[in-house]
């Protein structure tokens, strides 16, 4: 970071000034960053914050499993010989598992 820079936002930190400000400043100054304005003094803000507790927001106990994006490839040694068809996010696949198990090749296929 240029020394510029840095002192655009350690004075504004020190002066007290608003982040609108000290970005407004970077700009000025022919930054191409901002300020963002989920940083705390101890850093990034992670999960909720304060504020967003008491309007009511509740964290969940665990976190979301991704849904499965992708047809599964690995090597099935039960499906050996077969085709089967796969659903996932993206649309329907038959999967074609050669004689050891391998899947050779996935097709998406129309309902």
């Amino acid at each position: 970071m240029e020394k510029k820079y840095a002192d655009i936002i350690n004075e504004g930190k020190k002066n007290g000034k608003k982040l609108s400000e000290i970005n407004a400043e970077l700009k000025a100054a022919g930054a191409t960053f901002h300020l963002d304005y989920t940083m705390t003094a101890d850093g990034p803000q992670v999960g909720w914050s304060e504020k967003e507790m008491a309007e009511g927001f509740i964290p969940t106990e665990d976190e979301p499993k991704d849904a499965q994006r992708t047809v599964d490839m690995r090597r099935r040694p039960e499906l050996a010989g077969t085709k089967q068809i796969q659903w996932i996010p993206g649309g329907k696949f038959e999967v074609t598992y050669d004689e050891d198990g391998y899947a050779k090749s996935a097709v998406r296929v129309n309902d």
